[in-house]
């Protein structure tokens, strides 16, 4: 028995947290793969075709936002170099927060490195990590002012990739970094990154990208589900946008060229942003206010209580 399936046929009311990853699944994405059962998708169909089936995004809870985590500036011990919020000099935190997070990892001390931060699981079924190893060693020599950190664990028991990871750092001179997943390391992973990246297959909503937003970082991942959903390109007024939108980078490919474009369209952003730090600190802010905005817990209970309205018949409030 599909048990899934199952619960899915018996619900007044499904939710996917994401309307892409809703589409990908009932128009049959991923076919060839075996991470959706046939049942699933031929009941989630049904639902969809008779309007009881929703996409209501997470919400973020404020222990994560930046402001809110604990603190310490020794480099030896856990926390925040330095908290921040909207109303702090977030660039010159976020420069705080690197050094110590190069110290953690054994990164070499550079506050004006661009560094990408990786904080997903070493999953090739899902998060697409054999793409990073692909192209991480010659993606930080083409750009050396890029440095590359994972904060991660393995799949179960299976360390190839952790194995992979470690001998890649190892004789990268200390431009990419690799350790086991430790809440304090990775949020201070979240508060050092100039861009927060992955490279996922499917997505339902994933949320390292909208962290990396609060934390005044921009976020890179594959064009599919919750990431279609959240990242928007970024466009800047100063460079002839009709006014300042989005959060980062999205690509399309799953493969490594596709993530060496979006890691290098990323790049491009930072380098500007380098060269003209008083935008960059105004944009990260923008960032910042905008995610709280959109993904915080209270769309979350909005999205929930006009779904419960809608199956009552009736306002609750």
């Amino acid at each position: 028995m599909d048990c899934q399936a199952t619960a899915i046929k018996n619900a007044a009311m499904v939710n996917y947290v994401g309307t892409r990853f809703l589409e990908e699944v009932a128009e049959d994405y991923f076919a060839d793969r075996h991470f959706i059962p046939p049942g699933v998708r031929q009941e989630t169909k049904a639902k969809l075709k008779y309007g009881s089936i929703c996409a209501i995004p997470n919400g973020i809870s404020p222990t994560m936002y930046s402001e809110n985590q604990p603190e310490d500036p020794d480099a030896g011990k856990p926390g925040l170099a330095k908290r921040f919020s909207i109303d702090d000099d977030v660039i010159l935190a976020k420069k705080i927060n690197l050094l110590k997070f190069q110290k953690q990892m054994g990164l070499l001390a550079n506050e004006n490195a661009i560094l990408f931060y990786w904080p997903s699981r070493l999953d090739e079924t899902q998060k697409g990590i054999e793409l990073l190893e692909n192209i991480a060693m010659r993606f930080v020599i083409a750009n050396p002012d890029t440095q590359i950190a994972i904060v991660g664990n393995t799949v179960g028991t299976d360390r190839t990739h952790a194995e992979i990871l470690g001998r890649i750092a190892c004789s990268s001179g200390g431009k990419i970094a690799y350790k086991p997943f430790n809440e304090e390391l990775s949020m201070l992973g979240y508060a050092a990154a100039s861009d927060v990246f992955g490279a996922s297959l499917y997505e339902p909503f994933g949320q390292i990208d909208v962290i990396g937003n609060l934390f005044g970082a921009t976020a890179t991942n594959r064009d599919t589900g919750g990431f279609h959903d959240k990242i928007v390109p970024l466009r800047l007024k100063k460079l002839g946008a009709p006014a300042d939108t989005g959060n980062g980078v999205i690509f399309k490919d799953y493969s490594g060229d596709g993530l060496w474009w979006g890691l290098n369209t990323a790049l491009q952003n930072h380098r500007y942003f380098r060269n003209d730090p008083q935008e960059w600190e105004r944009q990260a802010k923008r960032i910042m206010k905008e995610t709280k905005n959109k993904w915080g817990l209270n769309s979350m209970i909005t999205g929930y209580l006009s779904v419960y309205e809608k199956m009552l018949g009736y306002r609750t409030f």
